[in-house]
């Protein structure tokens, strides 16, 4: 066991798809589990968490963790994890930037409750539950407001790919750098920097699979996120959504980029942007609101109210 890379791997709030995608590695698991002595990971073993509190401090050495901060508890299992980790990763983009669930601190807590248990045309007699369930947070910070992270591993989930190179170079004690080209980089299309005529939704037309699928009007995300994924997307033929966040400097405002970049390229009337963009907030910061700037508008006036 001592020429292992002790490892723990905990989940916040989050759909587990992240570890899903880990999972998926498949064969090249047999290449990688020999080297590790997996300390917690009660998503697949039975694990407790009084296991991981007894483990002394600093005296595991790679962590992982996985979605977003939303109960009391997750903060406190964020924090713990840091507490026993010596180096801790911020695992797939509800982690590094908040991700889907940091879209519901653009309604107060209270209309989350009722959307989700009392209002929701599917639920009869509904009622917030409170037996065995933690206390929610306000709002959700970015995981990196409660501790300081070692790695940015985003993703919405990280592909298998990323996940890999990165256990297989943290267990060679080898520094992982990661490649911090945006998605167009990566993007087999054409570019001719053309104006966009019209926005057009997804599914308007056929686009022409050899050209840059924005300046045929398809919204984009690729000029303002990270290209970890490797275009995978744009070069099967659909738009970039975003889902590994903004590029390094980590915590630039994704959203805010995304419409520059639609400004920059479409010279039409701001009335027709704005009926052609429905859902600006699910488009632009659909996996990093919390960390943007009207997302860390949102979480000051939370915090404010609540002092």
């Amino acid at each position: 066991m001592t020429d292992k890379v002790s490892v723990a791997l905990m989940q916040g709030s989050s759909c587990w798809g992240c570890f899903q995608s880990l999972i998926d590695i498949h064969l090249r698991l047999a290449e990688v589990l020999p080297m590790l002595d997996i300390k917690f990971w009660a998503a697949v073993a039975d694990f407790k968490h009084e296991h991981l509190e007894g483990y002394p401090d600093k005296s595991i050495d790679v962590g992982l963790y996985e979605g977003a901060a939303r109960t009391e508890e997750d903060i406190h299992h964020l924090k713990l994890m840091r507490e026993k980790c010596k180096t801790l990763i911020s695992f797939g983009s509800c982690s590094c930037f908040g991700g889907i669930p940091g879209l519901a601190n653009f309604s107060d807590i209270e209309e989350c409750y009722d959307v989700k248990f009392r209002s929701n045309k599917t639920v009869k007699d509904g009622k917030v539950p409170t037996e065995n369930v933690p206390p929610i947070a306000p709002v959700i910070k970015p995981n990196n407001q409660y501790v300081d992270f070692d790695v940015y591993l985003p993703g919405c989930p990280p592909t298998s790919d990323l996940i890999f190179k990165a256990l297989t170079t943290l267990i060679k004690g080898d520094e992982l750098v990661l490649d911090p080209h945006t998605v167009c980089h990566y993007c087999n299309r054409d570019k001719q920097e053309t104006p966009i005529p019209e926005i057009l939704r997804p599914f308007d037309g056929n686009a022409d699979p050899d050209r840059c699928l924005l300046e045929q009007g398809y919204i984009c995300m690729g000029s303002a996120t990270w290209g970890l994924c490797e275009g995978q997307c744009v070069n099967k033929g659909a738009t970039c959504r975003g889902c590994f966040g903004p590029p390094p400097p980590i915590m630039q405002d994704q959203g805010a980029n995304g419409i520059g970049m639609l400004g920059s390229y479409a010279p039409l009337e701001p009335e027709v942007i704005q009926d052609a963009v429905r859902d600006p907030l699910g488009l632009f910061w659909r996996f990093s609101y919390a960390t943007s700037h009207l997302g860390s508008m949102r979480i000051r006036r939370e915090e404010a109210k609540n002092q």
